[in-house]
C-alpha cells in the first residue's frame, strides 16, 4: 500500500454533507449505488482512528440523499450529476474535517442535550415537510435510516455547527471604509438591475435550394472564423444572413421578452454587452446573436448596497477565522492519507 502525507484543503461543504437525511437512496444515480468498492480499504488515519473506503462511501451516500432532498424538483439531471461528482471528489477531506471537529468537541467535554436534538428535528420537519410528521417518517423509511440514527446525525451536526460558529468569530473585526469600498466595486455588478439587451441576429440556413448542408456548414465556419478575427458583425449579417433583418445588419434593437423564442431570448439576456453567442441550433437555421449594449441597467449606489457589503465582508472574515482554526486542527492532528 502506498502511503502519502498531504495537506488537506479547507472544506466548505461538510456542514451540509452531514446534515439530516430524509430522501430515498433510490433517487441517487444507479452508477453511484452499484459502483464496486474495495471493502475495508483504509483511506486515512486520523489520530489513530482509521477511515475506511466504506465509511467514505457512506458519507457520500448521506451527502447525496441530503442534496437530493433539499433540491428535489429544482435542478436538472445534469446539474445533479455534476454536484454528486463534486461530493465524491471532496468526500474524504470532508470526513476528516468532521472527525477532527467532533473529536475537539469531545475533548471540551461537550454534550448535546436531547431537547436540542428535538428542536432541530422539529425545525427540519417544519421547513422541509411543512410540519407533516407522517410525510417525514415516510421519507425516512425510504432511506433505510431509523429515527435513532437520524437523531445521532442531528446531534453531531449541532456540535459541528456550534464549534464552527465559535471559531468563525461572532465578534469580527469591524469593516473599514476602504474594505467596504473595495468590496462594493467587486460585487456591484452582481446586484445591478437586468436591463434589456440591444441585440443583433444572424440567421445562417442549414441548407438552401442551391447550397447543400455540407456547403452551408462551411459558410457557418467561415462566418465564425471572421467574427473571431474581429470581423464586423453587421457587415457579415448583411452578406450571409437569410432573414428580414439582414439589410439592417441583423439589428433587432432593444429586445423584449416576447420578441424571439424562449431559447434565443434566454441566450440574449445572459450574454454580456459586446459578446457574441456560439451558433445556436434553431430548426432550419443556425442563429448567432450579438449584444451591442444593455439599456436601462441600473447599478445600485454604495449607500444602497452598504448593508449587503457589510454582510459579505463579515461572512468572509468569519470564514477566514474558521479556515485558520481548521488548519490548526489539521496541523496539530496526526493525519495520514493513503492513496
Amino acid at each position: 500500500m502506498k502511503m502519502k502525507k498531504r495537506t488537506i484543503s479547507a472544506s466548505t461543504g461538510f456542514a451540509a454533507a452531514f446534515a439530516v437525511v430524509a430522501i430515498a437512496l433510490a433517487l441517487a444515480p444507479a452508477d453511484l449505488r452499484s459502483a464496486p468498492v474495495e471493502l475495508n480499504r483504509i483511506k486515512a488515519v486520523v489520530n489513530g482512528e482509521p477511515i475506511t473506503q466504506t465509511m467514505v462511501d457512506q458519507a457520500v451516500q448521506t451527502q447525496v440523499q441530503v442534496w437530493l432532498m433539499e433540491n428535489k424538483g429544482m435542478v436538472s439531471p445534469d446539474e445533479a450529476k455534476r454536484e454528486i461528482r463534486r461530493m465524491e471528489e471532496r468526500a474524504l477531506d470532508d470526513l476528516i474535517d468532521r472527525n477532527l471537529i467532533l473529536s475537539e468537541f469531545k475533548k471540551m467535554g461537550g454534550q448535546i442535550k436531547d431537547q436540542y436534538v428535538d428542536e432541530q428535528i422539529k425545525s427540519f420537519i417544519g421547513e422541509r415537510f411543512q410540519g407533516d410528521r407522517d410525510q417525514f417518517f415516510a421519507e425516512l423509511r425510504k432511506t433505510g435510516m431509523t429515527i435513532a440514527q437520524f437523531r445521532e446525525v442531528q446531534r453531531d451536526q449541532i456540535a459541528i455547527q456550534a464549534l464552527r460558529a465559535k471559531h468563525g468569530g461572532e465578534d469580527s473585526v469591524p469593516n473599514t471604509p476602504w474594505e467596504k469600498r473595495a468590496k462594493y466595486e467587486e460585487i456591484k455588478k452582481d446586484h445591478a438591475s437586468e436591463g434589456q439587451p440591444k441585440v443583433r441576429i444572424m440567421s445562417i440556413p442549414k441548407a438552401t435550394p442551391t447550397s447543400s448542408p455540407e456547403e452551408q456548414q462551411k459558410v457557418l465556419e467561415s462566418v465564425m472564423s471572421s467574427i473571431k478575427s474581429g470581423g464586423d458583425f453587421g457587415a457579415l449579417a448583411k452578406k450571409h444572413s437569410a432573414d428580414s433583418l439582414a439589410e439592417k445588419g441583423g439589428l433587432v434593437g432593444i429586445l423584449g421578452r416576447d420578441m424571439l423564442n424562449e431559447g434565443l431570448t434566454k441566450v440574449a439576456y445572459d450574454l454580456p454587452a459586446g459578446q457574441i453567442s456560439p451558433p445556436l441550433d434553431d430548426g432550419p437555421f443556425w442563429r448567432i446573436l450579438k449584444v451591442d449594449e444593455r439599456v436601462g441597467q441600473k447599478t445600485p449606489s454604495f449607500s444602497e448596497l452598504e448593508e449587503e457589503v457589510n454582510k459579505v465582508l463579515t461572512i468572509e472574515k468569519r470564514q477566514k477565522n474558521l479556515e485558520t482554526w481548521l488548519k490548526k486542527l489539521r496541523r496539530d492532528a496526526n493525519v495520514r492519507i493513503y492513496e
